[in-house]
């Protein structure tokens, strides 16, 4: 490889000026330094702190070749994240909606490829991907919905997409804006015909805003600036929630973009190969077949129910056909139901008792009110009168129609749930889920199972891995994708016994820009508070599970949230002080393993429950890959935790052990999921909070599992 110094980029100073816009522009080389494109400057990675990196010169390098190989193949890169789409293997797709009318939308074949430094090598990840754009313009989908929080895309800018912040309603096509290329005022008509030759139709639309980071290249200080969009211009992506809950539509999208696991790997190994054979005029060698790394399989958990246990057989799904852990009595309770619904109700209320006697539960007659519409407002003064008369019940069910008043489910959970509202448990269940009589007991004994946990009752308990100390709490911390006036919604989930079976729930509600974090500080001394009381002790050691967050802001939350907690324990005693770890949880990865269980003559296949991946393909800190679920269909993909912190006793195998096990607590499913129990617990708190209730939950509530 040629080595360059200021002499040998003298010759570029003949290049001739560029002319741009009326604008004269020169190119002048200057030689800043030199560093070696080796493995040995590629893995110099930093081992003192838990940061994370990103990268350095050497991997961007590479990603920068592989990313012009990809460009110069016909890939066009959508989004931040090196996704190259091939625009030829555009799929329409006809979807049937549930109302009977049809959506097109349009699905994009591609994958991704990116270079990181790993514990042993350098790494090259490919893998597949897809990209669903709907055929709608945010300009028809915000007269029906709120697009606050939605991502669009721009097709004339080389398919750049953007998360919309607001709508500016003092801006329209017509206004007016500085044009830092000429240095003068341009309407956005204008801008868009003398750049891309695109004539604005609708000159009354109201403006799209989205923030762009950018840094000065001055002070090289990082700053934001607003982008203004034109809705008829932007393409929605994705799915809405309404196509995601259509089985049909669901099913019809899988087969184009579900593959079988031997399918998926063997497409990419395809792609690795095209990427060899085009990189190696860059000199750079991409071994494809050496792709093989160490595992370890963890063995499921004993699960505990009321004289009964079981070990899920190869770390799968499990049926609970006998009594739960806790004796549950369904008593003094209340269903509410407009008129029509009332054979539904009785309907629903046999079901309940049938299935009821499995679970060992007791259920005695509810109190039925009937109501002869679907103003929210009047259910929610019936059931005020009710309870100003006889008290609260033990719980509330309320039978309600989705299409009859989209507004009555959240009015009257945040009547329920609320600050300033009722604080008790509700269950919400709809006349569709009895229509098909093989299903309906199957509805009932998930409702009532779900009743009987936002009780506080314990559906089952799992065992702790050896070694454990008794005295743990575990939290997770989730962020809600939408925000509420700006402010972010974080869901607090903290185990608050020595089984980890009952839970303390609360919101931490900031501005983007709290850097103090006292909210959460506040979160944890209530947590720890309301474990002392629950076991008249105080946890020893605390675990915390923090939802993944953007490389570059791994860093901030290492000082600022690991600091936060630490004063939460001050906070709750000046001398208390116990040992704790900090990981950051990863859903969104790039990598995807997979196994062959009996030699390379068997096919491929995803991983089995319980698979760690801990070296080889992770960084110098201590992290790992876990595959937790039992994935039947598609390809399963890992999570990776990486820790920030700790100063904990726990050997990295009883993390693995510990973290697993947990994966098997959640209430809402039988079987593993792909995060500890808490973490999930966090995610429906922080969804419900800012999808639901727009705000803290009732005091009497942060003991239930109320948002389930």
């Amino acid at each position: 490889m040629r080595r360059f110094n200021q002499s040998n980029l003298n010759q570029f100073r003949e290049i001739s000026s560029i002319y741009v816009d009326g604008q004269t522009y020169s190119i002048e080389p200057k030689f800043t330094k030199i560093f070696e494109i080796n493995q040995e400057s590629a893995q110099d990675m930093d081992k003192i702190t838990p940061n994370y990196k990103k990268g350095n010169k050497v991997t961007q390098v590479f990603n920068v070749i592989l990313q012009n190989i990809m460009e110069k193949e016909g890939y066009k890169q959508m989004g931040r994240n090196s996704n190259f789409f091939d625009l030829r293997s555009n799929n329409e797709v006809i979807i049937q909606n549930n109302n009977s009318t049809r959506s097109k939308i349009e699905i994009y074949k591609g994958f991704s490829s990116k270079v990181s430094p790993t514990q042993q090598n350098l790494y090259l990840n490919i893998d597949l991907c897809f990209r669903i754009f709907r055929q709608e313009t945010a300009l028809e989908y915000m007269s029906r919905h709120d697009i606050v929080g939605q991502t669009v895309i721009t097709k004339y800018n080389n398919y750049q997409t953007y998360k919309i912040e607001r709508i500016d309603e003092n801006k329209n096509p017509n206004s007016s804006f500085l044009y830092k290329k000429t240095n003068q005022q341009i309407s956005f008509v204008e801008y868009y015909m003398k750049n891309y030759n695109i004539q604005i139709r609708n000159m009354q639309q109201e403006l799209l805003v989205t923030l762009r980071k950018y840094r000065d290249p001055k002070t090289n200080i990082q700053k934001i600036e607003e982008v203004f969009l034109i809705p008829e211009l932007c393409q929605m992506t994705g799915l809405t929630d309404g196509q995601r809950k259509d089985r049909n539509a669901m099913k019809e999208i899988a087969n184009y973009t579900k593959l079988t696991p031997n399918q998926r790997y063997q497409q990419t190994i395809q792609n690795c190969i095209l990427l060899r054979q085009k990189a190696r005029q860059s000199g750079i060698n991409i071994n494809h077949t050496d792709n093989k790394i160490n595992a370890i399989q963890l063995k499921a958990p004993k699960v505990t129910f009321f004289q009964r246990c079981l070990v899920p057989e190869r770390g799968g799904n499990f049926d609970i056909r006998f009594p739960i852990l806790d004796k549950v009595q369904f008593k003094d309770w209340l269903i509410i139901f407009n008129n029509q619904d009332k054979r539904n109700v009785q309907k629903l209320v046999e079901n309940l008792k049938s299935v009821s006697q499995t679970f060992g539960i007791d259920i005695q007659e509810p109190i039925l009110l009937d109501i002869r519409d679907y103003n929210p407002q009047n259910w929610i003064e019936i059931l005020d009168e009710e309870f100003i008369q006889n008290g609260l019940p033990q719980f509330v069910v309320t039978f309600s129609r989705d299409d009859q008043n989209l507004s009555l489910y959240s009015e009257l959970k945040k009547f329920f749930s609320s600050k300033d509202g009722a604080g008790i448990e509700s269950q919400n269940v709809t006349p569709k889920a009895l229509l098909n009589p093989k299903t309906a007991k199957s509805v009932a004994s998930k409702i009532i199972l779900q009743i009987a946990s936002k009780l506080g009752k314990r559906i089952w308990s799992i065992e702790n891995p050896v070694g454990i100390n008794q005295n743990i709490m575990i939290i997770g911390i989730e962020t809600s994708m939408k925000t509420i006036n700006n402010q972010q919604i974080i869901g607090v989930v903290a185990s608050i016994n020595k089984d980890f079976t009952k839970y303390y729930s609360e919101v931490d509600i900031r501005n983007k820009k709290d850097t103090t974090l006292p909210t959460l500080s506040n979160i944890i001394k209530n947590a720890i508070a309301s474990y002392s009381k629950n076991t008249n002790t105080v946890p020893e050691e605390i675990i915390i599970y923090r939802q993944g967050l953007g490389e570059g802001q791994i860093m901030q939350s290492h000082q600022l949230e690991v600091k936060a907690i630490q004063n939460g324990f001050k906070n709750f005693n000046e001398r208390y002080n116990p040992r704790f770890a900090f990981f950051q949880v990863n859903r969104k990865v790039g990598q995807k393993f997979y196994q062959q269980a009996n030699g390379e003559r068997e096919e491929i296949q995803n991983p089995l429950s319980g698979t760690i991946v801990a070296t080889e393909v992770v960084q110098n800190n201590f992290e790992f890959f876990m595959n937790a679920q039992n994935c039947n269909s598609g390809v399963c993909t890992p999570t990776k935790y990486i820790c920030l912190y700790n100063n904990t006793n726990l050997k990295e195998d009883q993390f693995w052990q510990l973290t697993y096990f947990q994966t098997f607590n959640y209430y809402n499913w039988q079987g593993p999921i792909r995060v500890p129990a808490v973490m999930k617990y966090a995610e429906k708190l922080a969804k419900y909070t800012s999808d639901t209730i727009l705000g803290a939950a009732h005091e009497d509530l942060t003991n239930s599992l109320y948002y389930l």
